[in-house]
């Protein structure tokens, strides 16, 4: 892969349930942190800095912040971040974020979920392929987490 191809993750799904409910979904922090698998004290806000602490297997523990960019209802919630897993002793103050969005829109059966982060071109040589490649997987992940969260939650 080059590094060209290496700046922007899109995934897709459709959940079979109204926007209403994937928008909650994703904007309750409660419900949030079941299918994302996290815990967090704050909430989702425009402007908001929010932390949270891993509860997945593989990185418990670990914690991370993300900054709340827009948050326009049952259409476009969008936050950025640090991405990939932080490493002990290193300062990300300096490195620049990408950008998360999740955009929902109405389709036959249900919602589409479109789910992009961007600006991984920003990112040092040293990390990017890395942080890509893995993020790439946990968006997978986290989509299917997602949908199932929503068909199988009241």
């Amino acid at each position: 892969m080059v590094a060209a191809e290496l700046s922007r993750i899109e995934k897709k799904i459709v959940i079979r349930a109204p926007r209403q409910r994937v928008w909650r979904a994703l904007t309750s922090i409660e419900e949030f942190s079941k299918w994302f698998r996290m815990e967090s004290d704050d909430r989702f806000a425009p402007g908001a800095r929010v932390r949270m602490v891993s509860t997945h297997e593989s990185c418990k523990g670990v914690a991370f912040c993300v900054d709340i960019q827009e948050m326009m209802p049952e259409r476009l919630f969008s936050w950025r971040w640090h991405p990939g897993l932080p490493e002990p002793g290193v300062d990300y103050s300096k490195e620049p974020t990408t950008l998360v969005e999740f955009r929902l829109e109405d389709v036959e059966g249900g919602t589409m979920v479109t789910v992009v982060e961007s600006g991984f071109d920003r990112l040092s040589l040293e990390r990017r392929a890395r942080i890509y490649e893995g993020n790439e997987a946990g968006w997978q992940h986290q989509i299917v987490s997602l949908e199932q969260y929503v068909r199988t939650a009241a």
